[in-house]
């Protein structure tokens, strides 16, 4: 006779085998409506690129005083798990009367058609907990997705990321979507920092009736999105300056340093000629004295010194330096000749 078994328990797994195509996913426990019998059930998902065709485990069920209830192996055969599907959650391994607290799941050997991988030498990972979020954070959360079961906050690890569901996706898996509940993870991620945000005090949000109206600024010119590569831009062509006609230049005479100036004639009248000569003044009409000029001024010519002096030292220096370097490398040559001589007969 045919039995129904309804859900009673569900607890995921706090561990993962690295590097293996199939993870254990979660555990659950039913209860049959006629028997009341508890039927184990395990969840697994194919994280790899490739369809799976069996699995093999080794399972361990214990009872609430820690007794080991069931100890066994158990094979899936006759799959067609494609990547990213979940299967095992059908097939009870394991039917008993008595109540059970935990199972422990290792995965022994997968297979892909004629291809086995064995992963009976793979040490676990134990997982850390996933952190709960707080009853109205949860229904804000899930306003904002559109989702339900989003209970715990996305975390992101090592050896890979939470979702809010609270399924794990291993580093093996490189995926950003959670194949349980949908969900992205970047925008998940960003949904929540959203909503952690604090909001604006009332106070500031809220205009009192009674305060004066501020003059209205000038709308400010919204500035479009920039777009910066990674290459650096490449510098603005300098802007050609007009062409600016410019006259010529007005040269203004100086005065002959040698030439001096001559001040304009002046012209005496009688009273002043009376003085000068001892003729009538009637007789003798208006007379033009020019205005006597200053001796030119002339620059003394610059001397010439054609006299050379000669440094008594600079024979001394000119004799050094030129019999200085070959005298040196006619001492270093017959050091190095005496040495080689030395080392060869005397020695």
């Amino acid at each position: 006779m045919e039995e129904n078994f309804n859900p009673v328990a569900q607890t995921r797994a706090n561990y993962y085998t690295p590097g293996s195509p199939v993870q254990f996913v979660c555990v659950e426990l039913l209860k049959g409506d006629v028997s009341g019998e508890h039927a184990v059930c395990l969840t697994f998902k194919n994280i790899s690129r490739v369809t799976l065709t069996a699995l093999e485990i080794h399972f361990k069920c214990k009872g609430v005083d820690g007794v080991i209830l069931c100890e066994d192996k158990f094979e899936y055969r006759d799959l067609q798990v494609k990547p990213g599907e979940l299967f095992g959650q059908d097939d009870a391994v394991f039917i008993t009367a008595k109540a059970i607290t935990s199972v422990d799941v290792t995965l022994c050997n997968v297979y892909n058609g004629k291809r086995v991988v064995h992963l009976d030498g793979i040490k676990r990972v134990r997982l850390p907990a996933p952190r709960r979020l707080a009853p109205e954070l949860q229904k804000a959360l899930e306003a904002r997705m559109n989702r339900t079961g989003l209970k715990y906050q996305p975390q992101v690890f090592e050896n890979g990321w939470y979702c809010a569901c609270g399924a794990f996706h291993p580093t093996e898996e490189d995926t950003v979507y959670c194949s349980e509940c949908g969900c992205d993870r970047i925008l998940l991620q960003n949904a929540l920092n959203t909503l952690l945000q604090p909001a604006a005090p009332a106070d500031e949000m809220e205009m009192p009736l009674n305060a004066p109206a501020a003059p209205a600024a000038p709308a400010a010119v919204e500035e479009p999105t920039r777009i910066v590569g990674a290459a650096p831009a490449a510098p603005a062509a300098p802007v050609e300056e007009p062409t600016r006609v410019v006259g010529a230049p007005v040269y203004e005479p100086k005065a002959d340093p040698i030439q001096p100036v001559s001040e304009p004639t002046r012209v005496l009248d009688a009273s002043v000629r009376a003085p000068l000569s001892g003729a009538a003044a009637a007789d003798e009409g208006t007379r033009v004295i020019p205005t006597r000029r200053p001796a030119p001024v002339r620059q003394p010519a610059p001397v010439e010194d054609d006299e050379e002096y000669e440094d008594s030292r600079d024979s001394v220096a000119e004799a050094l330096i030129r019999w200085v370097p070959p005298i040196t490398a006619i001492l270093c040559a017959a050091i190095a000749l005496c040495g080689f001589v030395y080392y060869q007969f005397v020695l």
